[in-house]
């Protein structure tokens, strides 16, 4: 949902620059409807309709959802090329479309590694979402569930620290929240849809812990080293 769009960064555009091209999708470099390639990208997670991928560094405005339009048979970790995609905002969600329909190629290169996760604390992630949309993070806050999940399975936390996250059922088993639980983080892919920013949670993406325990402090370095 990029919307830093201005004349000087659509002519750097029009001279063909392709470097780092989810982030100048995410960072407004690249105009709506333009055909673009997306070389040695990695995929995050999928869906039975395309694929959330992201590019080194692998932080902040460096994922976007790829809708494909069916299995391509991509598995988390693995390497692919998009030629021919086009870049568009879908209900305002930065999207590359890689169909047959638009002339785009999927090529999984073969398994590579799935990097860490993104650390961004609820506060930060509710009041600027935007350049974690389609990127892979851990909300490293503890958390308490405050609303059940719905009928369209999304549910909310509040963070300790302050923020409410909202979250979405794409790959968590929402049946199993309940209100009240706790959370001592919670990692997936940050999505927007009906005008929301959704956690689409992963199905192992959330610690949930006794709320009568303190968690316990842990040190960035610590949390990395569970995705080795």
């Amino acid at each position: 949902m990029n919307r830093i769009v201005t004349a000087l960064l659509l002519c750097l555009v029009a001279f063909g620059a392709q470097a780092g091209v989810i982030s100048d999708i995410q960072t407004g470099l690249i105009a709506e409807n333009t055909n673009v390639d997306m070389l040695n990208v990695t995929v995050i997670a999928t869906r039975y309709n395309g694929f959330f991928a992201a590019e080194a560094p692998f932080g902040a405005y460096n994922g976007i959802w790829v809708y494909t339009g069916s299995d391509t048979g991509a598995q988390p970790g693995d390497i692919v090329n998009i030629q021919g995609g086009l870049y568009y905002e879908y209900y305002d969600l930065s999207e590359v479309e890689a169909t047959a329909t638009v002339g785009a190629v999927v090529t999984i290169l073969g398994p590579g590694a799935l990097p860490a996760p993104s650390y961004v604390e609820a506060a930060s992630l509710v009041a600027d979402p935007e350049p974690w949309e389609g990127c892979y993070i851990m909300v490293t806050d503890g958390m308490q569930v405050t609303v059940a999940p719905n009928s369209y399975g999304e549910w909310f936390a509040e963070a300790l620290g302050g923020g409410t996250v909202m979250f979405d059922d794409y790959w968590y088993d929402d049946t199993t929240v309940m209100l009240g639980d706790c959370y001592n983080h919670a990692t997936g892919l940050l999505n927007y849809n009906f005008s929301a920013f959704k956690l689409e949670v992963l199905a192992d993406g959330i610690e949930v812990v006794d709320c009568a325990v303190d968690s316990d402090e842990t040190s960035f370095g610590a949390v990395k080293a569970l995705f080795r």
